[in-house]
């Protein structure tokens, strides 16, 4: 037996082994070796072999003579297949076969994967939906090779179709159509191919592509070439494409909203509402780049958005065509227009939303400022309650000190007359302390009610000056203050009414916070218009102070009385503003801390009034007095009892004949029993539940022969009802009347 050489001597690559006839494997090269450490069988048994390669290799192994196998080995321990080709070499000298072994697991690999990839092609073109069909030169074009899934739209699945001939396959008209194709052109010459075919369900079908003549290297036409592709769905949705351009066409020119149409920011169309509101036409337009009618300040915003592909609403400035800055609202849309991408920019003019929005927030600031007053308000009204509950309640314990001492002395067998005189001046006193407070209170709430109607007129500031001082001069003695009132001749044309209460306050407030020196009021000329001025030497207010006195319930110093009297509710000066603002005219105010301060308003200088004539001059009426000069007979209606015996007393007292009703039915009783005397009525306005003065009036006034002056009292201050009085031809006097205001009515329309 002839032995083998040594396995380094062995020229041949790869693995190698020995097998003598009818004996196992032996003689392991390094190659075999490693590949039993890769799986979990051995060379020895065979057993590192699937059981298929193991019997293929021990069936050639029983022969003597030469083989050529493939072999798979079993899996490695990472799961991957080994495949090997074994040549083994039959050497009759020893009786054994030499078997050399080379790895070709990479080779097979790629070899399953080329065929899994020819078979995934080849299903893949019968799938497709494409026809190609080889046909030959003969004059019947038959049929040499044919594929695709629209073979089934010219032949039945499974016929056979190599050698059919080109009319029995397409029919008549397609076969004349392809003849006259290969007639038109030439060898090697690729013809477009249409033709529309019917489906098994009737649904027409269209297939495009092409017809060339084939043609072999000698340049002789060898064959037909025929490929194809289903394009219906192509046509339908260029069909549904066209349609859809057209309706946005007629979109884009129906439109309200303003359409641009641009490409890469080059305007390729506007509609009409587009050229209106920019205000160019379309031809200007289609010349410019869309970028370039956006601001300047909000052109890099707009380009940031429009590059992220935002179809988000977006607001931007645009300029029209005389330069006006146009507010936009710029909504951007991508579009497929004839193959190209194009932006459609819808634009919408938001002026009006702008300048409704900045109504808005002026509305929500302007709620929200009166929210915050009222809410700064409310917090003044309770300090207010409760800094002030002592000044009025000081008032009404004094009266009631005052009338125990009046009971008191009525009980005495001696009434010292200056003790009495002494204890009404007193009573009058507080009662009219308490007035000016409640009388505060009043007019805010008619300031509050737009009660106050002003009537501008020729206004003597001599005349006015002249009341101040009469007024206030004494309250200014008891503090030991001089008051001097410049007379002035000047006129003024403005509300009387209002500017006496303007300057009534503004001195009184003088007088309470100055507690040594002076008041001045006077008045200088200032052009066109007139400021009256009036100085104290008082305790002066801090400029931080200065806008903060104008508020309701404010108080300079709310934790100290200021000599000689009641601290107030600190309402003065809110009336004081209040009331300018209805004159229109201008409220100044300057002040030192500790030196005194200066109130000015300044109103329209006026042309003096007719001079009427000037009753001789008296000294002011006192009850008594007055009981002597006018003799009235007086109509009292009140539902209070206890104001209605007030009125009668008082009214005794001075001397007038009285005749009191406590309703309706009384005073219309009253009316017809002494109508031929009663020369005055005085009434309540409500006469409790439901009834009021508008109500029952005018029957008293029917059941009195003639006209007589009508006065009604109220403390109801609302609009409504000083609308309801005037219009009856009614004087309106609000509660609580002052003594010397009644007087005045009595001796006016005694007049």
């Amino acid at each position: 037996m002839d032995e083998l050489p040594p396995i380094a001597q062995i020229p041949l690559p790869g693995t190698r082994f020995t097998v003598a006839y009818g004996g196992s494997p032996s003689g392991l090269s390094a190659g075999g070796l490693a590949l039993e450490a890769r799986t979990a069988g051995r060379w020895s048994d065979l057993s590192i072999l699937v059981p298929e390669s193991r019997a293929a290799l021990r069936a050639a192994l029983g022969h003597e003579q030469s083989f050529a196998l493939d072999l798979r080995l079993r899996d490695d321990s990472q799961g991957r297949a080994i495949h090997l080709h074994c040549a083994g070499h039959w050497q009759a000298s020893r009786r054994a076969h030499v078997c050399l072994l080379a790895d070709v697991s990479d080779r097979r690999a790629a070899h399953e994967a080329t065929e899994r990839r020819l078979q995934l092609l080849q299903e893949m073109v019968d799938s497709l939906p494409l026809l190609i069909v080889q046909l030959d030169t003969g004059p019947d074009l038959r049929c040499a090779f044919a594929s695709g899934a629209l073979l089934e739209l010219i032949t039945p699945r499974g016929r056979p179709l190599v050698g059919r001939d080109a009319l029995s396959l397409f029919g008549q008209a397609l076969f004349e159509s392809i003849q006259a194709r290969l007639r038109e052109g030439t060898p090697g010459q690729t013809l477009p191919f249409a033709w529309r075919v019917s489906d098994a369900q009737g649904r027409e079908r269209v297939l495009e592509g092409s017809l060339r003549t084939l043609v072999d290297q000698a340049g002789v036409p060898s064959g037909h070439l025929l490929d194809a592709l289903e394009t219906t769905a192509y046509h339908a949705t260029m069909a549904q494409l066209r349609s859809s351009e057209e309706r946005v066409r007629r979109f884009v020119t129906a439109s309200s909203d303003a359409i641009i149409v641009h490409v890469d920011q080059r305007i390729v169309d506007a509609n009409l509402a587009a050229c209106r509101l920019l205000d160019m036409p379309a031809e200007a337009l289609r010349q410019r780049r869309f970028e370039d009618l956006i601001a300047p300040e909000d052109r890099a915003a707009y380009l940031t958005g429009t590059g992220e592909e935002s179809h988000d609403a977006h607001e931007c400035g645009l300029i029209d065509g005389h330069g006006v800055r146009i507010a936009a609202e710029l909504i951007d849309r991508t579009v497929q227009r004839q193959g190209r991408r194009m932006h459609m920019t819808i634009i919408r003019d938001v002026r009006d939303r702008r300048e409704a929005q900045a109504r808005i927030r002026e509305l929500i600031a302007h709620l929200s400022a009166q929210k915050d007053r009222a809410e700064a308000a409310d917090r003044a009204k309770s300090l207010f309650l409760s800094a002030a509950s002592h000044d009025l309640r000081q008032p009404i314990h004094a009266l009631g000190l005052f009338l125990t001492s009046l009971e008191a002395l009525t009980r005495a067998p001696l009434m010292p007359l200056a003790t009495l005189d002494e204890l009404g001046r007193r009573m009058r006193a507080s009662l009219d302390a308490l007035s000016r407070l409640l009388n505060s209170l009043l007019d805010v709430s008619r300031l509050d009610a737009n009660a106050v109607v002003v009537t501008p007129m020729p206004v003597s500031l001599d005349t006015m000056f002249s009341e101040l001082d009469d007024d206030l001069a004494d309250t200014a003695i008891e503090k030991g203050l001089r008051l001097d009132v410049m007379q002035s001749s000047v006129w003024v044309h403005t509300d009387p009414v209002v500017l006496r209460r303007i300057l009534d306050n503004l001195v009184s407030n003088a007088i309470r916070y100055t507690r040594r020196g002076r008041v001045l009021v006077g008045a200088r000329p200032r052009g066109p218009d007139v400021e009256i001025q009036v100085w104290d030497s008082g305790v002066g207010i801090a400029a931080d102070q200065l806008d903060a006195i104008f508020g309701e319930f404010y108080q300079v110093s709310p934790n100290a009385t200021p000599a000689g009297g009641l601290r107030g509710l600190g309402l003065g000066l809110s009336i004081v503003q209040r009331s300018a603002k209805l004159l229109g005219a201008r409220l100044q105010v300057r002040s030192t801390p500790g030196r005194g301060s200066l109130f000015s308003i300044t109103v329209p200088r006026g042309e003096p009034a007719p001079m009427a004539p000037v009753p001789a001059p008296s000294a002011p009426a006192t009850g008594a007095a007055h009981a002597e000069s006018v003799k009235r007979h007086v109509l009292v209606i009140d539902d209070d009892m206890q104001v209605l015996s007030a009125m009668q007393q008082l009214l005794l007292a001075w001397g007038h004949q009285v005749w009191c009703a406590a309703d309706a039915d009384q005073a219309i009783t009253q009316a017809i029993m002494h109508g031929d005397v009663i020369d005055l009525v005085l009434t309540d306005y409500h006469l409790g539940g439901e009834i009021n003065a508008s109500q029952f009036i005018d029957t008293v006034r029917a059941c009195l022969p003639r006209p007589v002056p009508v006065h009604v009292f109220t403390a109801d201050t609302s609009t409504p009802v000083a609308q309801e009085i005037r219009a009856l031809g009614l004087s309106l006097l609000h509660k609580p009347v002052r003594h010397d205001a009644l007087q005045q009515v009595l001796e006016q329309e005694a007049s």
